[in-house]
């Protein structure tokens, strides 16, 4: 082995191996064996094997490493095992610490050629401590904290209407349901608000008409699900004697009484002290335990790395130095933006957190939106946000909870006191503004799970609530209509589709063809906002027309006609198959002079086969194209556009049935000859 001297030849550089692991991000797999093989002629591949025995069997010749110096100048390798796939490995970190003072500027060892961090990460590092009354007090610090000295989070100073009822958790043996203007609470009395999973397979405690008085008598403890359970144990640990709980708090068989407390969520989670989250449970009857150790974040490994001697040196010499050794799992923002912290990341920065499995249902996105303060209670570990820390058990608070732009990684646009118009669309044109902010929730909120489909408008109602009191100018009660926004319908008419359904079953009829709830899937807005001023929107909204259900049915439900103006284009569907067996449905304007218009649809609705799906389509109704000048030659690049069916018997009536962006035009158009070309096609028509 000949060791790098400061002066000497860097011979790690012309390691194939390493070379590989160190260079471009995440590029061609190593087989660890090389690395081994490598390790007897290359410093750098023998320090990796050195520190790669510590967490995996390094004599596995199955096993392979990708890797690459990232951003704060760490090696982050994954170490891919027989069984592993990349989306699925394990990842690690791996940096060396040095005695001095400040260094401004990552660098490399010059004798190892390993990375030296400008800030290293594993002093941030605290053990999560044993037992749940200490691990609750921590919250409790947190909590006491928020109320006591966050000048943001206490900046609200609006007066929330206390929920109807609300439970005593103060008796050691039950619970009981109290009414809250009977029993003279006064407005600001301080509880917590649960968010939770009820599960698939029932086992909720739930109050009904028929056994109401018995609830307001009392409920003994044991007669609860775990969850609840388990969330009266921890706000028994920080202080608090009111819990409010949807199953019991709100009677479930009265529509009367849910469809009153349904829009007051803005009120019940904004105007809580706190939310607790049991973001570990699929199920109520799950409970919401502290995490054990074995699902908890594996401490950082800090070793004494001893240089063995050079070779050509006399037998028995010392080892020739040390480095200070640091490994441990990665952390990526996109898994630290997730509640509960530790969400056992793989190397792939998989975004899905597979421990806190509340952050894929639809009803619980509302309530971490709205609340001011909320404590999760993962499998992982305990974590809190707020609108101004970031907190989990095992991290002490630090830099690294922050994002490269400087937002808190764990509330980042998921909290409305978090949500600033202003910073985020400075340079922006305000209508713009404000759309994108609504399509900006939605297409997070349209991946959420539901149990009943028909809940898909619903679930947002606290957030539409949220929105009309922070802007009432512009977010207006009367405006708001199948999860939409009348003055913004013209960009919210701009969504595609992927993934798999929301619900077991998709009711498509439940909302208007034009609308995202429709769709059933998750939904994607295409956001001209950041396309630059340069952006042209060809639909004009004239009309919307509201029929709600003659039952009234559940908010957001019911049909809706939109009123356009805009370029109409007749169509033809056009079948393209590939080699490997895959078609493909492309819609062709009739009109030659429109082809470069012509592009593959993303259909709405899953089950429709490709030979099939489209077949009524007759036209496309173009919404919006970018970049567009009227004095200037400009190639479009994008252009977003309806594919419609004819409603049968109903002349101009069309449904949607998905929508196609159109890939870069080949050549130039002159903005007025491009309005040329399209104005033989501009229509009134109507979409339902």
């Amino acid at each position: 082995m000949l060791f790098q001297t400061a002066t000497g030849p860097k011979h790690w550089e012309r390691c194939l191996q390493c070379k590989e692991l160190f260079g471009d991000v995440y590029d061609e797999r190593v087989p660890l064996s090389a690395v081994v093989l490598s390790a007897g002629r290359c410093a750098r591949c023998w320090a990796l094997c050195e520190v790669l025995s510590r967490v995996t069997d390094i004599n596995d010749a199955n096993t392979t490493l990708v890797g690459s110096i990232w951003h704060d100048n760490t090696l982050e390798i994954g170490v891919i095992g027989p069984g592993d796939t990349f989306e699925t490995a394990a990842g690690y970190k791996i940096y060396l610490v040095t005695d001095e003072a400040e260094i401004k500027h990552g660098r490399s060892d010059p004798t190892l050629g390993m990375p030296i961090p400008a800030k290293p990460t594993h002093d941030k590092f605290r053990p999560i401590r044993g037992s749940p009354e200490e691990r609750f007090a921590l919250a409790k610090t947190w909590l006491s904290e928020c109320v006591a000295s966050h000048e943001t989070c206490n900046a609200d100073v609006a007066e929330y209407v206390l929920p109807r009822r609300l439970l005593d958790i103060s008796d050691s043996e039950s619970i009981r349901l109290v009414l809250t203007e009977k029993n003279n609470l006064p407005q600001g009395t301080p509880y917590v608000a649960l968010s939770y999973c009820w599960g698939r397979d029932g086992g909720n405690l739930c109050t009904y008409t028929t056994n109401l008085n018995q609830h307001t008598t009392g409920i003994p403890i044991t007669c609860l699900p775990q969850t609840i359970k388990d969330a009266i144990l921890a706000c028994k640990h920080l202080g608090q004697r009111y819990l409010w709980v949807d199953a019991i708090c709100i009677i479930q068989d009265d529509p009367d009484d849910k469809n009153s407390q349904i829009p007051q969520m803005a009120d019940i989670y904004s105007g809580a002290l706190l939310a607790v989250s049991a973001s570990g449970s699929s199920s109520v009857l799950e409970g919401c335990p502290l995490g054990p150790p074995e699902m908890q974040p594996v401490p950082p490994r800090i070793f004494d790395l001893a240089y063995p001697p050079d070779p050509s040196s006399p037998l028995g010499d010392e080892p020739v130095g040390t480095a200070q050794v640091v490994i441990e799992r990665m952390e990526h923002e996109r898994c630290r933006s997730l509640p509960g912290h530790w969400a056992q990341e793989t190397f792939d920065q998989d975004p899905k957190d597979l421990l806190n499995v509340i952050e894929e249902r639809g009803w619980t996105f509302q309530e971490r939106f709205l609340a001011k303060r909320t404590l999760y209670i993962g499998k992982g570990e305990i974590s809190w946000t707020c609108a101004s820390e970031v907190q989990c058990e095992c991290r002490n608070p630090g830099p690294q909870t922050k994002t490269r732009d400087g937002d808190r990684v764990f509330t980042r646009r998921y909290n409305i006191s978090h949500v600033s118009v202003n910073k985020l669309f400075a340079n922006a044109g305000m209508d713009k503004t404000y759309s994108y902010l609504w399509t900006d929730i939605v297409n997070t909120y349209s991946a959420r799970l539901l149990t009943q489909f028909g809940d898909r408008v619903a679930a947002l109602e606290g957030i539409s609530v949220a929105l009309q009191r922070k802007w009432p100018h512009i977010y207006k009660k009367e405006d708001y209509a199948f999860g939409c926004w009348r003055p913004f319908l013209a960009d919210f008419l701009v969504w595609e589709v992927s993934g798999e359904p929301v619900s077991a079953q998709v009711d498509k009829d439940l909302f208007p063809s034009w609308a995202w709830p429709s769709c059933g899937r998750p939904v994607s807005f295409t956001s001209w906002v950041w396309y630059g001023v340069d952006s042209k929107t060809w639909a004009q909204v004239l009309d919307l027309e509201v029929e709600r259900p003659e039952d009234g049915g559940a908010f957001g439900q019911g049909k809706g006609t939109i009123t356009l103006r805009a370029p109409l284009i007749p169509a033809r569907r056009v079948i393209i198959k590939y080699d490997d067996g895959i078609e493909e449905v492309v819609f062709t304007p009739e009109d030659s002079r429109l082809s470069f218009m012509a592009g593959a649809a993303s259909l709405d609705h899953l089950g429709d086969s490709p030979s099939t799906a489209g077949d009524a389509v007759t036209h496309l109704a173009l919404l919006a194209s970018y970049p567009f000048k009227l004095l200037k030659r400009t190639r479009p690049l994008s252009c977003a556009l309806l594919c419609v069916a004819p409603i049968p018997g109903r002349d101009k009536e069309f449904r949607r049935v998905g929508m196609t962006t159109t890939p870069r035009a080949d050549h130039a158009f002159w903005g007025f000859h491009l309005q040329q070309l399209l104005s033989p096609h501009i229509a009134k028509f109507k979409l339902i």
